[in-house]
Formats: C-alpha cells, sequence, structure tokens
C-alpha cells in the first residue's frame, strides 16, 4: 500500500491533599485518592515493567473507559496497525524505540498487562499520531512564559480529548536511574505528553503540532517520556533531538533550579531551540525559522483552533500592565473563552471534542508546580488547585 493510500484508510476506515491512603509495599505502591482539587496520584517504586505493570494495575479501568469512549476511533487506530503498511511502521517504530530507549517498552509492555490488555491496545495509543498522520487531534495545549528582574513564570492549559476528562491522574515515580519525576498522565499512553518536573528541576510541557506526513523515526512519546529523567537541559536537548525523528511536536523546556526555560521545535528533519525572555507564548504550530517552514503542517489545524487561540493570547498579553503583574494576570487569560471553541480555555462545543483538563503554573523562584483541576475558568476562582515542589519528589 502506497503511503497515500495508507494515510486515506486511517481517515475512512471505522496529591499530596488525599485524605485515604492505600499502600502495598510488596510492589512499592501508594495510591492517593484525588478530591475536588486534586487528580487521582499513585506513587510508584520499581523496575521499569513494575512502574508500568502498577500503572495499568491501578489506572487499568481509566484506560478502558477512555478507549470505550472513543471506541470507533480506536477500533480505527488498531485496523491501520494491523494494516501490511501499519505493520511494517509499527515494527520499525518498535525497532527503534528497542534500539534507543528498551527500557520504555518495558514500561509500555507492563501497562498493558497491568491493565488487562493487548500490547497493540496501548502501543496504538503511543504512536497515535505517527499512524493517524492525516487524522488530526483535537489535543490543543496554551503555554504562556513570563520573566522579569524578580519572577519566572511558565503557564499551560492541557488540553485533549473529552474522552479524557474524569480520567487524567499524576504520577510520582521512584525509576531504576534515580532521577524521580511527577507528572500529569493522558491513561493509555506512557508518561510525558503532559507536565510535570523531575528532582533535578527539570520540567517539561508539550504542544501537539499536527502534521499530514510522519516518517520512519522514534515515535514523539518515546522521546517526550525519555527526558523525564535528564539530569542538565543539555541532557533533554540531545535526547529530543535524536535523529531519526518521526513527528514534529514543541516542547517547553528547563530547569527551575537554573532559572531558565527554552522553546524547543522539532520536525522529523530539523530543530530549533529559542531563550525567550519578557512575555512569550505558543500554542500548537511552528514559529521558528528553521522550522516554520515544514511543508507537512497541517495548515487547516493551523488556522483554525492553534492560530484562533494564539490570537487571543496576544491580545491579552497586550492588555497587560507588566510592571504591576500579578500571576493571576496571566491566568486569567487561559480562562478566555474568546473565539470559543477554539479559545484557550476549551470546552466541547458540537464536533469540537477539545476540553482544557487541567492547567499548571510553574514558579521557578519556589521550584513549585502549582496544578489546577479541570478548566481554569473554574478551577481559577474556586482555588481548585494542589501545589507540588521538589522536596515531594
Amino acid at each position: 500500500m502506497k503511503r497515500r493510500d495508507f494515510i486515506k484508510t486511517s481517515v475512512v476506515t471505522p496529591f499530596m491533599l488525599g485524605h485515604l491512603l492505600v499502600e502495598n509495599d510488596e510492589a512499592n505502591t501508594k495510591f492517593r485518592p484525588g478530591d475536588v482539587k486534586s487528580f487521582d496520584l499513585l506513587e510508584v517504586k520499581g523496575s521499569y515493567q513494575q512502574i508500568g505493570y502498577q500503572i495499568g494495575h491501578y489506572f487499568g479501568k481509566n484506560i478502558k473507559n477512555v478507549i470505550q469512549r472513543r471506541s470507533s476511533w480506536h477500533a480505527n487506530l488498531l485496523e491501520v496497525l494491523r494494516s501490511k503498511e501499519g505493520k511494517q511502521r509499527s515494527q520499525e517504530y518498535l525497532q527503534l524505540s528497542q534500539k534507543h530507549f528498551p527500557h520504555l517498552l518495558e514500561e509500555i509492555k507492563g501497562i498493558a498487562d497491568g491493565a488487562g490488555l493487548h500490547f497493540d491496545a496501548v502501543w496504538a495509543l503511543c504512536i497515535k499520531s505517527e499512524l493517524l498522520a492525516f487524522d488530526r487531534e483535537p489535543t490543543d495545549c496554551s503555554t504562556i512564559f513570563y520573566s522579569n528582574e524578580k519572577n519566572k513564570w511558565l503557564f499551560h492549559n492541557e488540553d485533549g480529548h473529552q474522552a479524557y476528562d474524569g480520567q487524567m491522574f499524576v504520577l510520582k515515580v521512584q525509576p531504576p536511574s534515580g532521577v524521580n519525576y511527577l507528572y500529569f498522565v493522558y491513561p493509555g499512553t506512557i508518561t510525558g505528553n503532559g507536565p510535570g518536573f523531575n528532582k533535578e528541576g527539570i520540567f517539561q510541557t508539550t504542544n501537539y503540532i499536527s502534521s499530514t506526513k510522519s516518517t520512519i523515526g522514534i515515535p514523539r512519546y518515546i522521546l517526550g517520556r525519555a527526558v523525564l529523567e535528564a539530569k542538565s537541559i543539555k541532557e533533554v536537548i540531545d535526547v529530543l533531538t535524536m535523529e531519526p525523528r518521526a513527528y514534529p511536536y514543541h516542547h517547553n523546556i528547563g530547569s527551575m533550579n537554573e532559572g531558565k526555560y527554552l522553546s524547543l521545535e522539532t520536525t522529523p528533519e530539523k530543530w530549533e531551540v529559542k531563550e525567550p525572555s519578557g512575555t512569550y507564548y505558543h500554542t500548537n504550530h511552528l514559529l521558528f525559522e528553521k522550522t516554520g517552514k515544514y511543508k507537512f503542517e497541517d495548515q487547516d489545524y493551523k488556522y483554525s483552533s492553534s492560530l484562533s487561540r494564539y490570537q487571543v493570547i496576544k491580545n491579552e498579553v497586550k492588555n497587560l500592565k507588566l510592571e504591576k503583574i500579578k500571576y493571576t494576570d496571566i491566568l486569567k487569560i487561559l480562562t478566555s473563552h474568546t473565539n470559543a471553541p477554539y479559545s484557550p480555555c476549551r470546552h466541547p462545543h458540537g464536533d469540537v471534542k477539545g476540553i482544557t483538563l487541567g492547567t499548571v503554573w510553574f514558579d521557578f523562584n519556589r521550584s513549585t508546580m502549582r496544578m489546577f483541576k479541570g478548566n481554569p475558568c473554574q478551577s481559577l476562582p474556586n482555588f481548585l488547585y494542589v501545589d507540588y515542589n521538589m522536596d515531594m519528589i
């Protein structure tokens, strides 16, 4: 099957504040159920396979709920995966992942086993963008960075399909490397797509870039997961720019210890990193000189959802009185419903399925990530948040 036919086939075919604590010493896990302010939290320690297994064990219901809510989409995803070309591509993605990050495949296998699912069901979710390159997803995220002589702040709306509403969770992991990390997680996909940070102060949030083509390379979720245990910004950049890469991506990365934030855009062929100052924002399209002319970027997606939110943020930032700015002033921008349903604060509307699942605020001075639960238009005024700092990891 030619690549063009393959694409057509894919389109057409059908925490810390929990009141209860459950401990499992044998498995080295602690589970803290969420409440109105917090998401469920799983603390887990062990081998990569054991870590994955416990994720699948505790959140298998969440994974199955997401798959059930998107049953036709997931069935189509598996059909593409098991097609002649899909099998070939999947095998190449597996081989590259095994070559560079074999421990992460062990983690994915563990997730599937713990959830009682076939490996393909979870692996397909981990390479969904690469398999369905032309079938864009509503995974829109909006990011704002602000710095002055006193403060450095990073704000991020984590948006996804409404199927994930009520299913997201937080992981606190002690991996074999000894670099503990805490991240916001999408059920069924390997950790690293959502926001979080590790005990070295290295943080990451991501912005989906829609592409009409994928190539043979390391899948984007594998690269996003691989940096969670990085000890330096250089190590992060080295990992995220490894070749070959399968799909474009945007990473908000940096070190709270060093007070440094970097914006990194990658495509399969090129990459570019910038160190913004003052006020800076990014949504879901490519902005930089080396990457911005990527010929396979999905223009329909860019000019509908991404530019809509980008323009709202741009206009709101112009109205800020920067000499008197408070962190709540920037957070308020992320509550905007201007240009809905393609607004910074996302709500499902008709065929548009995107929703803001949570909002994070990284305060570099305090080495803290504040996580707001659900849509910021509700969580911000109602103080629905939990603070996570490096001492907790």
